[in-house]
């Protein structure tokens, strides 16, 4: 049976652990008997992977517009047993594309939403533009995106399966029957962190590419009160990653708050590197800013590659997985208060006195988040 995963991410270093999510999904796929194509594209090339690898070039113009193009062409001129789409917006483009795929002789097409609700991550964009013009420019493009989500949603009635939804509940999306899942991962890429001493400095560790809503500016807040509160157990916080249009803001208020000597930058990694990173963390920083796009619920791809490295844990939302009495997961209020680091400390040095709790978490990991029963789970739900 073929498989066509239909991506529209891009692969580069920001968004290293989406396309890492695409590519165990893609995997998971392949392992349940699929021969498997799937896409993500860099600069101005669209790319196929898989079963059928090929790379298309664009030429000027809108880029998205123009891949949009080459995956309709691409889905009306094979047939394929499933078509997954993932997408962040409904658009009349999408539907075309499933239109087309259903003439082709497509039998399941299931849409994926990444982050549901997504329209506010839409308005967002308009605080990055600068002057009056820019502004008015990017609101109308903002206005254009929602109407044609709005308008182009009533279509996909009959056209699709079921849609995918990561984020908060939903019964339905757009009179289309909707199922909620849970991010995975591929433990066998991830090696486990060696579990450290009682007594020595703790180090949190935050691994994101855009910064808003991962709400680490609580955990800059945590340590400076903690501080201020006398305080004496030493504390540091490592950030790899950090999209570079928000990390100007973030080292201002490392500064401003008197932290540049505990709060470390390296950047972007991957590999060796970010895995001897991981050695030196002691618990690591889930998504802390869920409220700030109006989710209670998520499904943290961060947190399912920590629990998998053994790493114990701090996170901030509803996660179908995690029942709040995990001893190697610590829940903090979905909101904007700093985070309590003393909470935070006695929370790791009751970890580190567990001796086994990190291959207790690593264990949970492997029954929980594994790719290949979350997507037969997805394949059923579309009928497959």
């Amino acid at each position: 049976m073929n498989l066509l995963y239909l991506t529209f991410q891009e692969d580069a270093p920001l968004y290293l652990g989406v396309t890492r999510k695409i590519r165990g999904q893609a995997s998971a796929f392949q392992k349940l008997g699929y021969h498997v194509t799937y896409t993500l594209w860099n600069g101005r090339t669209f790319c196929f992977y898989g079963a059928d690898s090929r790379e298309v070039q664009i030429g000027q113009g809108r880029v998205m517009k123009q891949f949009f193009q080459i995956a309709t062409d691409y889905v009306a001129s094979h047939r394929f047993d499933v078509l997954y789409i993932r997408l962040d917006r409904i658009s009349f483009d999408a539907v075309r594309l499933c239109r087309a795929a259903k003439r082709a002789g497509t039998r399941h097409i299931g849409i994926e939403i990444p982050n549901y609700p997504y329209l506010k991550d839409y308005a967002r964009n308009l605080q990055y533009a600068e002057g009056l013009k820019a502004r008015a420019v990017t609101a109308a493009k903002i206005a254009a995106n929602i109407a044609g989500d709005r308008l182009s949603g009533g279509s996909l009635k009959g056209l699709v399966n079921g849609v995918v939804l990561y984020g908060n509940h939903a019964d339905h999306f757009f009179g289309v029957k909707a199922i909620n899942a849970d991010n995975g991962i591929d433990t066998d890429t991830i090696p486990v962190v060696p579990q450290k001493q009682e007594g020595e400095p703790i180090t949190m560790l935050g691994v994101a590419g855009t910064l808003w809503w991962q709400g680490y500016d609580r955990i800059l807040r945590g340590m400076q009160a903690y501080r201020q509160a006398g305080g004496r157990h030493p504390l540091r916080f490592v950030l790899v990653g950090g999209d570079r249009t928000e990390m100007p803001d973030f080292l201002a208020q490392v500064k401003s708050l008197g932290l540049e000597k505990e709060v470390l930058c390296p950047g972007f990694q991957t590999g060796d590197a970010l895995n001897r990173t991981y050695r030196t963390a002691d618990v690591g920083i889930s998504t802390l800013g869920c409220f700030r796009r109006g989710l209670t619920r998520c499904s943290s791809l961060k947190a399912r590659e920590y629990a998998a490295a053994g790493l114990p844990f701090l996170y901030a939302y509803d996660d179908d997985s995690l029942t709040g009495k995990e001893p190697f997961a610590l829940r903090v209020p979905n909101d904007d208060t700093p985070v309590d680091m003393e909470r935070l400390i006695a929370f790791v040095e009751r970890c580190r006195r567990q001796p086994d709790c990190s291959v207790q978490e690593r264990t949970f990991a492997e029954e929980q988040y594994d790719w290949k029963a979350m997507m037969q789970r997805i394949l059923v739900f579309l009928g497959v």
